[in-house]
């Protein structure tokens, strides 16, 4: 019986990567591949991830195991910056065990590309859905943040939203944009993630820099008395109880949106630029311990199901072009893909070492 059973579910497994091979209109040798990828991906057992401390991205993700019976998902939460220090120490010791990176990038995560760190993750692409141009906004090559369009690929991509306020306390008439942040009437009323190390507080002060000058950054920081943050969720709860009205650098966090759903902070709404972008990236680490895992995960994140229920469920503005917005206030327009500031790409790294630098200078 017990043997039966074993086979029956072997079974199951193999016709669920035919199903989605068959369902992409895949040749047979390409799903012949797929099945092997699969079945060595089962042998492997568990594929390692870090990603952000997202609670409604961990939900979704963490249904990659009903899609995909017998690969574990080992699902690790935290920051960019405490994940790269783990994952550094490790490999000083000889110790590689990490497969994939999912949330935000900063400055160091193009260092790493640089260093040699990172792994080609658009060698991993390989169902039709996920490799078909025609799916992506802007195409294939825009979703890469790297110059070699190869690292760091972004699945979703929203309008900046690092800045959000309780329309309650900061009306939508005397605040419109960031510019409004050295307004004098917001002086001790603004929270910052810290912009010191990586972030989204450091994205939004590179935005900032990138935008209106180093200065507008350099007076915000030294003349609105702006109280620092590390923890988001502390964050977002000064905002949501109107402690700090206005919070900078919440990123793509959902903690505004799980203290919504318990009916505080209704009017916390986000301000975005209308001319800079973010998004969250799924990056491979060099020297994986599960390959074909990473391999299967990558494409299962970037199908049309998952992305679909990271829009339904986190919110998030995937870039296929077969998926609707998560945040339609935040949608990208396709028609000006080539006129965004992408924070979150390579080009911006210089802004975010800028601001690294203004926050140790005037952070005291």
């Amino acid at each position: 019986m017990k043997h039966w059973l074993i086979a029956v579910i072997g079974l199951f497994i193999c016709a669920q990567a035919v199903i989605s091979y068959a369902q992409a209109g895949e040749d047979g040798q390409g799903r012949a591949e797929w099945e092997k990828t699969v079945a060595a991906a089962r042998k492997e057992g568990t594929v390692v991830i870090s990603a952000s401390s997202s609670e409604l991205l961990r939900q979704v993700l963490a249904t990659f195991e009903q899609d995909h019976p017998g690969i574990k998902l080992d699902y690790h939460s935290m920051n960019g910056r405490d994940f790269r220090a783990r994952a550094e120490k490790e490999r000083d010791v000889g110790q590689y065990l990490w497969d994939l990176r999912v949330g935000g990038t900063d400055a160091s995560t193009y260092q790493w590309k640089s260093r040699g760190i990172l792994d080609p993750v658009r060698a991993l692409l390989a169902l039709p859905e996920v490799a078909d141009d025609g799916k992506w906004i802007g195409g294939i090559d825009s979703l890469f943040g790297d110059k070699e369009k190869q690292y760091v690929l972004h699945f979703s991509s929203s309008l900046f939203g690092g800045l959000v306020v309780d329309r309650d306390v900061v009306p939508e008439k005397d605040f419109g944009t960031a510019r409004d942040l050295l307004d004098p009437r917001w002086k001790g009323k603004i929270v910052m993630q810290d912009p010191r190390g990586g972030g989204s507080g450091n994205q939004a002060l590179a935005a900032f820099i990138m935008k209106y000058g180093e200065q507008f950054a350099r007076d915000l920081l030294t003349k609105q008395d702006v109280v620092i943050s590390d923890n988001k969720r502390q964050m977002a709860e000064w905002v949501v109880r109107k402690r700090y009205p206005i919070a900078v650098g919440m990123g793509s966090d959902d903690t505004i949106a799980q203290f919504q759903k318990q009916g505080l902070g209704k009017n916390v709404k986000t301000v975005s630029g209308d001319d800079a972008i973010g998004g969250d990236v799924v990056i491979l680490i060099n020297r994986a311990p599960h390959p074909h895992a990473a391999k299967v995960f990558v494409n299962w994140l970037l199908s049309r199901k998952a992305q679909a229920r990271l829009a339904e469920t986190a919110q998030l503005n995937s870039r296929r072009t077969d998926v609707k917005p998560g945040n339609p206030e935040l949608a990208l327009d396709p028609r000006r893909m080539n006129q965004y500031l992408r924070m979150s790409n390579e080009e911006a790294v210089e802004a975010k070492l800028k601001a690294q630098k203004l926050g140790k200078e005037s952070i005291k």
